[in-house]
């Protein structure tokens, strides 16, 4: 018997039907089986954390802890190639009678200290060498919000009001820090910025030259300078083992028609273009007697728009096609569940060029021209630097094949880290959207551009392999053991009926692959979708419909968002509702 299969996949479910096909076409004749696998989901209940995190944690302790070692390590190594200190009292620097250190660094401004003093605030400052991000724009993101940057700048706020000339001197003499200088569960006062531990380094190193000692050398200074501020890209990962070299790179999955060709950035202009497109083929209008989908003229007015405005609504689309649009007509992909068209058009927005208007506004700042002269694959290639690249000097150092000037490339830096990624390369989507600007559905464009959009193999097996544990082309735990277990129902089937089936149909849930706060949003947006159709259940029931249907709900939304009036006949409906007695054409 040739048969389809039919699956709904979720976060903790797969739904599966069995279809009998037709043995001339192909086309579904009946339901030989349905039925749904449950399953946990792959994070923990409560927070949505992933399984692997305590470990993920323990891994990242333990990298710090050795990388602080190592820094110290090599600190040690210095001070004994340079004569500073010997073996035997590296190894006795911290015996009898040790001090204060942060009374030592201040110290330290004013007179010449000793070489084991000089020798502890080398390794104090390591140890206490501040905090430093990747990313300058991340931190001027947070800083209203972020404890730790606000506690940054409070102190940096301190240290200028009061004329402390360092950050130890700080500690040392302001009340603010008497009771202690660590952080202490979510108190964050004694934060620092990397920036103002190098310079109290600095100064330290320039005084203690001053009064003529020799192991605060210019040389020296510099090989020390080295050692404390470096610091290994978050993206890098650490410099060995599987965990080494750029993650994110790493982790991008394949073409789904180009194989060998990588994903590409959701960040890139052509992306963006793509998914523009595909919107406005699917927009259509509901007349008062018919529906329609946009003409081509239509979708390049709307385009052009797009291109110029960063907020696009559906409010702005009905005055840009106001001499086509008559007042009654409604846009089928927006839910006017309040009789006031305007406030609802006015909500509904298309955001599908967001990035590039990021880009935009940022460049703009300093010229318009500037962005204007940058071309598709220019746009294309600031998206991946921005995607790929965590560190404001991976990025500086990608932005060099441009050639802007400095300004810009600081200007650049603004911009955020964008994470996500499609399902196609931008070679793949280079040949798809020609044909989708010049009106082709996403499945169309795909057969024009020469893909299999149905992906037919020949010559498979007839069991799906499964899924390989070690494969990185599915980063989220969640995602990768909903399509484990869907391989499973797969295979089940197979077995049942004896054969592989024709096709496969899959309707992937929305939050398949979103964390759990944006699936917690989804939910929130269904329960509210629920307690809506509940009024109307009560509504329907004062105008006499004591057990109304699911289909009785659908048709008294229709009526509602037609004013009443029939779309077919053009009469009106008054208080008649989806109960027996209506023509045909209501009945619908």
């Amino acid at each position: 018997m040739k048969y389809s299969i039919g699956l709904d996949v979720g976060v903790a479910s797969v739904g599966w039907s069995i279809l009998e096909l037709s043995s001339d076409n192909n086309m579904p004749m009946r339901i030989v089986d349905l039925g749904v696998r449950i399953f946990d989901k792959a994070e923990q209940p409560k927070t949505g954390a992933s399984l692997a995190l305590p470990r993920r944690e323990a891994r990242g302790q333990r990298r710090r802890t050795r990388r602080k070692r190592h820094r110290k390590e090599r600190i040690y190594g210095m001070m004994m190639s340079y004569g500073i200190l010997t073996k035997e009292e590296v190894n006795s620097l911290y015996e009898g009678e040790i001090g204060d250190i942060y009374e030592i660094r201040t110290k330290a401004l004013d007179k010449a200290v000793t070489n084991k003093e000089f020798g502890r605030i080398l390794i104090h400052l390591s140890q206490r060498r501040g905090f430093k991000s990747n990313r300058k724009a991340l931190d001027q993101k947070d800083e209203s919000n972020g404890k730790l940057l606000t506690a940054i700048n409070q102190n940096k706020l301190l240290l200028e009001e009061k004329g402390y000339r360092t950050v130890g001197e700080m500690f040392y003499k302001d009340e603010t820090y008497a009771e202690y200088k660590r952080n202490k569960g979510e108190d964050y006062r004694s934060t620092i910025d990397r920036n103002s531990i190098e310079q109290e380094a600095k100064l330290i190193f320039e005084k203690q030259r001053q009064f003529g000692c020799d192991f605060a050398s210019k040389e020296i200074e510099e090989k020390y300078l080295d050692i404390l501020l470096s610091q290994r890209s978050f993206a890098e990962g650490p410099g060995a083992g599987p965990y080494s070299g750029n993650q994110i790179e790493k982790m991008l999955g394949k073409c789904t028609f180009e194989t060998s060709e990588v994903r590409c950035s959701k960040a890139t202009y052509s992306f963006q273009l793509f998914n523009l497109w595909q919107h406005l083929n699917h927009i259509k209008i509901n007349g008062s007697s018919e529906s329609r989908f946009l003409t081509q003229e239509e979708k390049d007015l709307i385009a052009n728009y797009a291109h110029e405005h960063e907020k696009v609504t559906y409010r702005d689309i009905r005055k840009l096609l106001n001499t086509k649009m008559e007042t009654d007509e409604t846009f089928s992909d927006v839910r006017y569940v309040d009789d006031d068209y305007a406030k609802v058009e006015k909500k509904k927005e298309i955001k599908d060029l967001s990035v590039y208007h990021e880009i935009r506004k940022c460049l703009d700042k300093i010229s318009k021209n500037i962005f204007k002269n940058l071309t598709s694959k220019q746009l294309d290639e600031i998206g991946e630097i921005f995607s790929k690249n965590s560190s404001d000097d991976e990025i500086l150092n990608k932005l060099e094949k441009f050639n802007f000037t400095d300004d810009i490339k600081k200007q650049l830096l603004t911009l955020p880290n964008y994470s996500k990624y499609g399902h196609l390369s931008l070679k793949a989507i280079m040949k798809i959207l020609p044909h989708l600007q010049k009106g082709a559905k996403y499945n169309e464009a795909c057969e024009l551009a020469g893909y299999d959009f149905k992906a037919q193999q020949k010559n498979a097996g007839k069991f799906l392999p499964p899924l390989d544990i070690n494969d990185q082309s599915i980063t989220s735990p969640v995602v990768k053991r909903a399509i484990s277990q869907t391989i499973k129902v797969i295979n089940a089937i197979i077995r049942k009926m004896g054969d592989s089936p024709v096709y496969i149909n899959v309707e992937m849930a929305r939050e398949l692959s979103k964390d759990l706060s944006e699936r917690r949003k989804i939910e929130k947006q269904y329960l509210e979708n629920a307690s809506q159709n509940e009024r109307l259940m009560e509504q329907i029931k004062e105008y006499g419909v004591q057990k109304p249907t699911g289909q009785d709900l659908v048709k008294f939304k229709l009526w509602k968002e037609q004013d009443r009036v029939c779309r077919f006949l053009g009469e009106d409906l008054g208080k008649k509702l989806a109960v027996p007695g209506w023509c045909g054409h209501h009945q619908r």
